[in-house]
């Protein structure tokens, strides 16, 4: 049986109930992240039936989640007692055809969003929090009401992904990350011959005769370079890295990869440990070419 807009809304205000619920907002993100490390796209595609999302559906449904959110919570500020608009999430899945999204980038979509979002609530006095929209199906809702709505709605799909998880591999455990220990000790001599930088990627081709291998060319501001990098079996298609920034290596001896010359090396993270590797990128843009150290 369907759950009544209020039955739903009492749920999840009763899996944030007793909690901090900015605490559960800021730490959803890392916490799905850490579930979905070193899973297949084929894991996180999957579904046991039809009709019921996959983790990669989840994910995007998150993302899409917090767009309303934050354009509520914004009306709600700037306009008390503003009309809600109720959304229908199910038509926003198909419309955007969530079911073959890539689940890292749409975490990494959710994840910029929160980080706004929580920064904006953690600023906001009682009175701030105690102004109210007129939901279409829900009625009155403050936004001190909405940050348990959406803590109980994050703490609802964490648990629908421990689930599927599980369901996919029966008595495969939650497989938690272990850090590997520390290298050894380095002076700081050793460290600052790396020469780190940040450049942009203009343009990015396979590797013929191979599975993982894309030639890129990365804008340094001084000059572009040749990169060849393994990250072709991480993405549905190159054309999502163009216009990416990303950290480098850059004074290593050029070397030649399987015909293609390559003037550095993509300083990633994740690929040491097994997991699917992600680009090192600033918190903001930031001119090509400035140092990371």
């Amino acid at each position: 049986m369907s759950e009544t807009f209020q039955e739903y809304s009492a749920r999840l205000m009763s899996l944030s109930a007793g909690k901090d619920g900015l605490a559960v907002l800021a730490s959803t993100p890392s916490r799905i992240g850490a579930l979905i490390a070193g899973r297949s796209l084929a894991d996180l595609r999957w579904t046991p039936t039809p009709g019921r999302w996959s983790i990669g559906e989840i994910v995007a449904h998150l993302g899409d989640a917090e767009i309303v959110g934050a354009y509520r919570m914004r009306a709600i500020l700037a306009a008390p007692g503003t009309p809600l608009q109720a959304y229908d999430q199910n038509d926003w899945m198909r419309a955007q055809r969530h079911e073959a999204s890539d689940p890292h980038v749409s975490l990494a979509f959710f994840a910029g969003l929160r980080a706004a979002q929580v920064r904006l609530l953690r600023g906001l006095g009682d009175e701030e929090l105690d102004r109210f929209g007129v939901h279409a199906e829900r009625g009155q809702e403050s936004l001190r009401q909405l940050i348990g709505l959406y803590a109980g709605h994050d703490l609802n799909h964490l648990a629908q992904i421990e689930r599927l998880i599980a369901e996919r591999n029966p008595g495969a455990g939650s497989r938690p990350f272990t850090p590997a220990p520390p290298k050894p000790e380095i002076d700081g001599a050793t460290l600052e011959r790396l020469d780190v930088r940040l450049g942009t990627i203009r343009a990015a081709e396979p590797v013929a005769g191979t599975d993982r291998l894309a030639a890129l060319t990365v804008d340094f501001g001084d000059r572009q370079r040749s990169i060849v990098a393994g990250i072709r079996t991480e993405r549905a298609s190159l054309d999502s890295v163009v216009g990416a920034q990303a950290l480098f290596v850059v004074n290593l001896a050029p070397k030649t990869i399987r015909g293609q010359v390559s003037e550095g090396m993509l300083f990633d993270v994740g690929f040491a440990d097994g997991l699917r590797p992600a680009f090192a990128r600033p918190e903001w843009p930031v001119p090509d070419g400035v140092r990371a150290g």
